[in-house]
């Protein structure tokens, strides 16, 4: 069995605040003002630059819970308001309450009034928000272990033990819309961008300024209207450099902006959270063309505009934007001969990979180095509990943060099912902060969760965990698991690991799929041609082909040296890849085989009939003066060989040489089980910082010889994606495109799981393996 090994593991640091989803109230008519309150309260939390609210209503769109989903936040709260908030919505409730308890004495009357505005209202509203908060972290496996929830409310009143005021963390002052002047879709989609601050405004903004201010966004000078004594330098409350923070990404942003339309709470969520992944979007709640719109069309040219709605179809979303282009008030040009840089898609067309993460700014990417130990499946453990830490310019006993790690040679797709129990390791104790998956390696909160007595050193008020980090066949378990589902290698899959085991790695086992090897191992497979190979240099026995050193020599292949080829030879033989040996017959039976060298000495034992045999002249073949040796293939290498192991070899190689996927993990073949019963086999998967992906490869053109056939075979494949979490589904082949009744089987199966409400990994199609591969997605 294999032995552990230890290491150190490079790690890149990052301190970072929370991602919440703070799910709002909403009555229905007045959603906006409950949505305006929550974001209130929202912007005065550290972190609220990269956290979204959204009314309780949205939080089952289906637009709205694949953002959701792509966003993995760190907690999912329900806002929880004050008393005072609430009468502040409907003004004279606190008053007729006061009433009706017939409290006539004035002191006795401020007294109440005082303690009432303080505490939580809990209406009808509030308790639908926290149905829905709790189902989405349910869904979403946020922080939550059994049936303990790290944060699970934000009330109105500051709770220091759980999250951090933005104000205590900020250096300069801050400034959003005043609440009280937040009573319209428009000057929400204002306050979205910039925040809204605890102020009153006495003034009237005009619906055409809010307009223009929603869709100029943070460079609108709409604030300094609402706020015209703010002293210099202030800075606005969503802003990340409120919050000392910065937002990055591991790839290059995309230039398409988005404007979101509709005026429902599910196109309002939509933007929030479109905001966390694409940076510009802009929410219009209004129909009416207008002035305003000469900033919607006044991009620069290499940027497109995607325009979407999670209410409208997408005919009404291009008769809307169409509207809009056609009566701008701005042309730069005649009318017919101007580009449209627009394009209508629906939500579930808009890419959200690589989603920002906005983190402390002068705290991230630091390198650390962790021992651990590896171990045989490929997962790896902490062997030490990692120091506390306080980064520069926060205070542990006035801040909470997020400590996030990631390994670059060993990352971890955002899964849902990759909580405590998959990344804490063994034997510490799993109580002592909450920890999960998270932005492509392992994130958990700065604080002990457990027990911490007063007056503790700061080293035992911080976490300071062990941790894991699971290999590619341990996340494939655990998120098959959470589904009901089995998880377990195939024969094909158990013939690749036996190899990658031999020649010691993935990249060795991939070279050789690739390299001019593989070509000369097909010559031991039983049907193979002799192909020019000198008479006595290549013999076929029962058990097996063997080759001697002349007709290694004489393989076809005028670009590999001899030199290297003698080489790679013994290469291969000290890894256990060949066996050399000499073919003997015995003297008691007509048997002739092979016998290893290990195996070999002036005497031994027919495997036949057991009889002993002296290593004589007359026992070894071909016949000469001297035996010669011979080359036996190891027999997983050979039913490897057989069958066309080396095209999901082929895929693995070259997805891993694109950008992203260059630090994957891999998994050879696997099954996955339905109540014992194979369901699906998927040729490999790859695990990157960004998401999962399950591949299927062949060397034809097709998934089945019938329609029925291809539907089925294809929806399988989608559901096996679907089981594990995948979010992508790779399909490659060696023939230079997939067949057109493919193709159409695919289109149909997505058409009929999206018309049943089901989820569809995103496909990509992978031809030319082996000559020219072309990775590309799927056009729908």
């Amino acid at each position: 069995m294999p032995q552990q090994s230890f290491t150190f593991l490079p790690l890149s640091y990052a301190a970072r605040p929370p991602r919440i989803v703070l799910v709002a109230p909403d009555d229905g008519e007045r959603w906006v003002e409950w949505t305006a309150a929550a974001l209130a309260r929202l912007s005065t939390v550290w972190g609220c630059s990269g956290s979204v609210v959204v009314p309780s209503s949205a939080v089952g769109h289906p637009a709205v819970a694949r953002c959701l989903a792509g966003l993995n936040p760190d907690h999912v709260l329900a806002y929880n308001p004050s008393w005072a908030t609430y009468d502040a919505l409907n003004p004279g409730t606190a008053d007729r309450l006061l009433a009706e308890n017939k409290i006539a004495d004035s002191a006795a009357a401020e007294h109440f009034m005082q303690m009432l505005r303080k505490e939580p209202w809990s209406g009808s509203p509030v308790h639908e928000a926290e149905v829905a908060a709790d189902q989405l972290r349910s869904t979403l496996a946020t922080n939550k272990r059994e049936n303990l929830i790290q944060c699970s409310h934000l009330f109105d009143d500051d709770n220091a033990r759980e999250l951090t005021p933005l104000a205590t963390v900020a250096t300069t002052s801050l400034i959003g819309v005043p609440r009280n002047s937040v009573t319209t879709a428009e000057a929400l989609a204002f306050a979205m961008h910039v925040g809204i601050e605890e102020s009153v405004f006495d003034g009237q903004i005009a619906v055409k300024d809010w307009r223009e201010a929603a869709l100029c966004g943070t460079e609108s000078p709409m604030l300094s209207r609402l706020r015209p004594g703010a002293p210099d330098g202030c800075t606005m409350l969503r802003s990340h450099e409120a919050g000392l923070c910065i937002p990055i990404s591991r790839a290059l942003r995309s230039r398409e902006r988005v404007a979101v339309l509709g005026d429902q709470p599910e196109d309002f969520a939509l933007a929030e959270a479109l905001r966390q992944f694409r940076g510009s979007v802009t929410w219009i709640p209004w129909d009416e063309p207008g002035l305003s719109d000469m900033w919607l069309f006044s991009g620069r040219v290499s940027e497109r505009l995607l325009v979407t709605s999670a209410s409208l179809s997408r005919e009404e979303t291009q008769q809307r934007i169409d509207a809009r282009w056609e009566k701008r008030p701005v042309r730069q040009i005649e009318p017919e001969a101007e580009e449209r840089r627009f394009e209508v898609v629906v939500p579930s067309e808009i890419d959200l990979a690589h989603p920002f993460m906005v983190v402390l700014k002068d705290a991230w990417e630091q390198p650390r180095s962790l021992p651990v130990t590896m171990e045989p499946d490929g997962s790896v453990q902490a062997s030490l509990s990692l120091a506390a830490e306080v980064p520069r310019g926060l205070d542990p006993d006035m801040h909470r943060w997020q400590v996030t790690l990631t390994a670059a040679d060993h990352p971890l797709p955002p899964l849902a099912a990759l909580g405590s129990s998959a990344v804490i390791a063994t034997d510490p104790n799993p109580w002592e902060t909450f920890v999960r998956a998270a932005d492509g390696g392992i994130t958990y909160w700065s604080h002990r969760f457990d027990f911490v007595p007063s007056g503790a050193s700061l080293a035992g008020s911080l976490a300071s965990p062990k941790l894991a980090w699971p290999g590619i066949k341990r996340i494939l378990q655990v998120a098959a698991s959470a589904e009901g589902v089995e998880m377990r290698p195939s024969p094909a899959g158990k013939r690749a690991a036996i190899t990658e085991g031999l020649l010691g790695s993935r990249a060795a086992l991939e070279g050789l799929a690739v390299g001019p090897g593989w070509s000369l191992l097909r010559r031991f497979l039983p049907d193979a041609a002799a192909n020019g190979s000198p008479e006595g240099s290549r013999w076929r026995l029962k058990s097996a082909v063997v080759l001697s050193w002349e007709a290694v020599a004489t393989h076809n292949d005028p670009g590999w040296e001899l030199a290297a080829r003698r080489e790679q030879i013994d290469q291969w033989t000290s890894q256990g890849v060949l066996r050399r040996g000499l073919i003997l017959g015995c003297g008691h039976c007509p048997i002739l085989e092979f016998y290893p060298l290990a195996e070999i000495s002036q005497s031994y034992r027919c495997r036949r009939c057991g009889g002993d045999n002296q290593l004589t002249n007359d026992r070894w073949k071909p016949a000469a003066h001297e035996p010669r040796w011979f080359y036996d293939l190891h027999p997983a290498v050979l039913e490897l060989v057989m069958n066309d192991g080396d095209v999901p070899l082929l895929a693995t190689q070259y997805l891993r040489n694109q950008y992203g996927m260059r630090q994957a993990l891999v998994c050879e073949e696997f099954e996955l089980l339905q109540e014992g019963n194979p369901f699906v086999e998927m040729d490999f998967a790859l695990a990157t910082t960004e998401d999962l992906r399950l591949g299927e490869a062949k060397s034809n053109d097709s998934l089945g010889d019938s329609p029925r056939v291809r539907r089925r075979e294809a929806g399988k494949l989608m559901e096996g994606c679907v089981l594990v979490g995948a979010a992508g589904l790779i399909l490659a082949t060696t023939r230079t495109e997939w067949s057109d009744t493919t193709v159409d089987a695919l289109k149909s199966e997505i058409a009929g799981r999206r018309k049943a409400g089901k989820a569809v990994p995103k496909i990509s199609l992978l031809t030319g393996l082996g000559t020219s591969p072309h990775l590309d997605r799927l056009a729908i």
